[in-house]
């Protein structure tokens, strides 16, 4: 072949694969084409699917496609992780992930058929959620040093309801055992009954979210003693911190995002990535967020892939100290 033929093959390559790659922008800039699925992989009417519907409502105006809530619950959230992991990585189905399907649940379920870290590709970050720790009125402890030295002349005695087994709410409380040198009770529960339960004073303690517990503190149902998180809650202003009562490292905040099949386009996973960004920050959006004791995380891309990457091992440290992890 001659030193001309070989250029014209070359020009006619790369010609080639500019037209290529001007079509696979194209069709980026294109998307979507249809209706997107975002699974929620646990039930309905929870901070998760409330949250995943809110995101969902902004996507579907901003796109200018139906964006469609399908909740998957199951084995903590893995039934419906592994069916965005396992989807086609165009952009069509995404996934609301935790801090617990994309990391705790690692540790918790180490024979999963998926590996999250591995298998989904971080969007953008959604909210940063704390849990309150609260108190039926009617016991004696009116602060958390109260309640603590309590705790320490009568190790064991004090009891903590929680969602579950290695549910934030489980975990919560034996990272600030840890970190407070108390000791409490675990009363595991599957169902809403551990909030009928604490009211009902069956059990002294619960880590519970914000939400399910604004309306009893109001009403003088429950005390809250602290907030387990960084910040206090524009909700409870006058709740202080783990921090500020002398116990920083008991601090345990869960946190949410979108997640997208691993390979799925870059300029796909960049719009839907802008188009959460504003969704999130959407006063609206904030303001029903910051009701509920949650906030905006403001991660995008790979600095959220890194974040989510990095919680996996802090998880897992956290299972395994809390005495959860698969045995």
């Amino acid at each position: 072949m001659t030193k001309h033929s070989l250029f014209h093959r070359a020009m006619a390559l790369a010609a080639s694969a500019l037209l290529c790659l001007g079509a696979a922008q194209a069709r980026a800039q294109e998307y979507p084409q249809r209706p997107i699925t975002l699974v929620v992989p646990f039930g309905t009417g929870n901070i998760a699917d409330n949250q995943g519907r809110m995101i969902a409502r902004h996507l579907s105006d901003a796109l200018g496609q139906p964006v469609v809530v399908e909740n998957k619950p199951g084995a903590a959230g893995m039934i419906g992780t592994e069916q965005v992991a396992r989807a086609p990585a165009d952009g069509y189905t995404l996934l609301y992930g935790t801090h617990g399907t994309q990391a705790a649940n690692l540790a918790l379920q180490p024979h999963a058929r998926i590996n999250p870290a591995r298998d989904l590709r971080a969007v953008h970050s959604l909210f940063r959620q704390s849990t309150v720790l609260v108190t039926p009125s009617a016991r004696p402890w009116r602060s958390l040093q109260e309640l603590l030295e309590a705790a320490r002349q009568s190790p064991g005695r004090i009891t903590y309801a929680s969602s579950g087994v290695g549910t934030q709410t489980h975990l919560a409380s034996a990272r600030f055992q840890e970190a407070t040198k108390a000791s409490f009770t675990h009363v595991p529960y599957n169902t809403a009954s551990s909030m009928t339960d604490l009211l009902a004073g069956n059990v002294d303690l619960s880590f519970s979210y914000a939400e399910s517990v604004l309306q009893h503190v109001a009403a003088g149902r429950l005390r809250a003693l602290a907030i387990n998180g960084k910040t206090r809650l524009a909700v409870l202003p006058d709740v202080p911190t783990v921090g500020e009562a002398g116990y920083p490292d008991a601090a345990l905040e869960g946190w949410s995002g979108v997640f997208a099949p691993r390979g799925t386009p870059d300029a796909v996973v960049a719009r839907l990535a802008r188009e959460i960004a504003k969704a999130t920050e959407a006063p609206e959006v904030k303001a029903a967020m910051a009701r509920i004791g949650s906030y905006p995380m403001g991660l995008s891309g790979a600095a959220f892939q890194a974040f989510a990457e990095a919680e996996v091992p802090r998880w897992e440290q956290i299972v395994r100290n809390a005495g959860a992890g698969a045995r």
